[in-house]
């Protein structure tokens, strides 16, 4: 049997001498390897980070800061080992895959949580969207009299509404260039400016905060990303995994990179008093600042869809009214996205609370969707190494059944590997896996738990 490593093209990967080849999906495929990471990055650095000074005062500064690096690369691991598992199962689908590797169960949980996150972040995103619009349209707009509700609901139809009918993410790469190439001045005056209102003390550099587990679900929330693995990858032009890796990876680099300065600036100036929307700490009258709103609304806008995507797969999949996968109309996929859309824009305008929102979605489903739930994929149907291969110096020999309905790409012949194969690099996978679907677990039931005030 043959081993490949991130580095090595795998666009054909033998596995118990089964041949896997990359599933083809209608309108994929035309996205280069650099427009694929700005889609990726932009996902990643949606309305999170604006919540990171907010973050790093609850987690503490030190503990806050490490924090925020381990979760990047434990969501950089979860990107890899859920596209890897798909090429090895022949699913290029979260659901499929994880209903691939953990059945029915793992399925339902991935949905129900799928559907939770996804419907909560765009609903955060319309939120945002909202107050810093109303923010702007009151100051340079004094007589008009909207309402917050109303300009979501004008924004959202007009400007959010036409990028939801596409196949996939990739037609949207050139826009989400555009929403990164906001962010530099975003950052810039907001490190700028942030001084000049901050306050007279020094925050207190602590190692520990007053509420580390929620705030590991805002970090969670932050570099939520697992989701869009699968649209993302299917827009590569060379679907191997090392395109992916090296996409994911200068995604995640650069969105570690723009994050920590975003959360250092910010909690140094206003430390405790840090505002879930770092904006609500300055005054509406500093035009600079105003500009960064508006660039930052316009990042929201175009980024937006990628968050809804996989909505709309879930729920297609959940319905099996996917077109690209099932003898169906596309009007049902139509009236899918309207419908799911016009809830989140109905609960963005009913709903203001965004601290609450952050903390509660990042510790109950994005600790499941981007910690456990990746990982014990992987565990499953991702690699042959288990506690007794290792001690046994053996591989598990059973071939991996894809789900039912899922487009099965192998011929199968399966027989035992040689214990030669239990490398350290395959050991150390394992291991790590573990370790993840450990911490996620642990941030979901005790970050919950104290989330919604149930440990106070």
């Amino acid at each position: 049997m043959q081993q490949h490593s991130p580095a090595e093209s795998t666009e054909s990967i033998t596995i118990c001498s089964t041949e896997i080849v990359d599933v083809q999906e209608d309108g994929g495929g035309s996205a280069t390897t650099t427009k694929v990471a700005f889609n990726v990055l932009n996902t990643i650095l949606g309305s999170g980070i604006l919540c990171l000074p907010y973050a790093l005062h609850n987690a503490g500064f030190f503990f806050g800061l490490a924090m925020l690096c381990a979760v990047a690369l434990m969501s950089q691991f979860g990107l890899y080992v859920l596209i890897v598992t798909g090429k090895r199962t022949g699913t290029a689908h979260f659901s499929t895959v994880a209903h691939a590797a953990l059945g029915s169960f793992g399925y339902r949980v991935l949905n129900a949580s799928m559907i939770f996150d996804m419907v909560g972040t765009v609903v955060l995103y319309l939120m945002l969207v909202g107050d810093l619009a109303t923010s702007l349209v009151k100051v340079y707009f004094p007589t008009t009299s909207l309402t917050r509700a109303t300009v979501i609901l004008v924004i959202s139809t007009t400007l959010v509404l036409p990028q939801l009918f596409f196949r996939n993410t990739g037609p949207l790469a050139r826009l989400s260039i555009l929403a990164v190439l906001c962010l530099p001045y975003i950052i810039l005056v907001v490190a700028i400016r942030a001084p000049l209102y901050s306050d007279t003390k020094i925050p207190d550099l602590t190692f520990f905060g007053p509420r580390v587990l929620p705030a590991i679900g805002v970090l969670a929330f932050t570099y939520s990303s697992c989701h869009a693995a699968f649209p993302n990858y299917l827009g590569l032009k060379d679907r191997s995994v090392r395109s992916w890796v090296r996409a994911s990876s200068s995604a995640t680099l650069g969105a570690s990179a723009i994050s920590i300065a975003f959360a250092l600036v910010g909690f140094l100036s206003f430390g405790g008093s840090a505002n879930p929307n770092i904006f609500a700490n300055f005054p509406a009258s500093d035009n600079h600042i105003n500009l960064a709103r508006l660039l930052f609304t316009i990042s929201l806008l175009l980024t937006t869809p990628l968050g809804f995507y996989p909505i709309r797969d879930t729920f297609t999949e959940m319905l099996k009214i996917d077109p690209s996968r099932y003898n169906v109309n596309r009007g049902w996929e139509v009236l899918c996205t309207l419908v799911v859309f016009a809830f989140c824009v109905v609960a963005a305008a009913l709903c203001t609370d965004l601290g609450l929102a952050y903390e509660l979605i990042g510790t109950l489903t994005c600790s499941i969707i981007n910690f456990v739930l990746p990982a014990l994929i992987y565990l499953w149907a991702g690699t042959d190494i288990s506690f007794t291969a290792i001690v046994r110096r053996w591989r598990r020999p059973d071939c991996l059944q894809p789900a039912e309905n899922v487009p099965l790409l192998l011929v199968e012949s399966c027989g035992k590997p040689p214990a030669s194969h239990i490398r350290f690099r395959n050991v150390l996978l394992w291991a790590i896996a573990w370790a993840v679907v450990v911490f996620g677990l642990w941030i979901m039931v005790l970050g919950t738990y104290i989330t919604i005030g149930l440990g106070s």
